[in-house]
């Protein structure tokens, strides 16, 4: 969930599709920096969308 946003589901769909070209390209330190990052800054949207709420 991305806080019902079409841009930022738009923004995390383009960061998750170049998360996974480096998995493919066996880039795995900067896939795993990348999805915790991403992980990251999903969980603290949706915090921010709970009690903004």
């Amino acid at each position: 969930m991305t806080g019902h946003s079409k841009f930022t589901a738009i923004l995390f769909f383009l960061f998750y599709l170049l998360l996974t070209y480096f998995v493919f390209v066996h880039q795995n330190m900067i896939a795993m920096f990348m999805m915790a990052i991403g992980m990251l800054l999903e969980a603290t949207l949706n915090l921010w969308h709970q009690f903004r709420s």
